[in-house]
């Protein structure tokens, strides 16, 4: 899991509104760029420059769906549960929430016993 990202990129992620859209329609099903540009209204070249500001924030992961007869496709998950931005002496504290994705929750618990 990568660093978080500093306050700056975070605000300028969240204050965009396709990056926003992605990361809602994300949350609960992994989704194709094609799917992702519909429902965003957004071209597919704009998600895709979203979906990479997303990733190297480690906010959206990417998954390779395997398909027997065609061409193996990426759709795109959320990783992002919530943001907590705290004002402090210093100035801002972002804390970020990640999902958890099942097969990482099992790897975990196995190499915990």
């Amino acid at each position: 899991m990568a660093d978080p990202p500093d306050v700056d990129t975070l605000t300028d992620l969240l204050a965009d509104d396709c990056a926003r859209q992605i990361l809602v329609e994300t949350r609960e099903e992994p989704l194709p760029a094609a799917a992702l540009s519909e429902r965003t209204g957004s071209s597919e070249p704009t998600v895709y420059r979203r979906l990479e500001r997303l990733q190297a924030a480690d906010l959206v992961a990417e998954e390779v769906q395997v398909v027997t007869d065609g061409k193996n496709y990426s759709v795109y998950r959320a990783q992002l549960d919530g943001v907590e931005l705290d004002l402090t002496d210093d100035g801002f504290e972002v804390t970020i929430t990640r999902r958890e994705r099942m097969a990482d929750r099992f790897t975990r618990l196995v190499e915990e016993m």
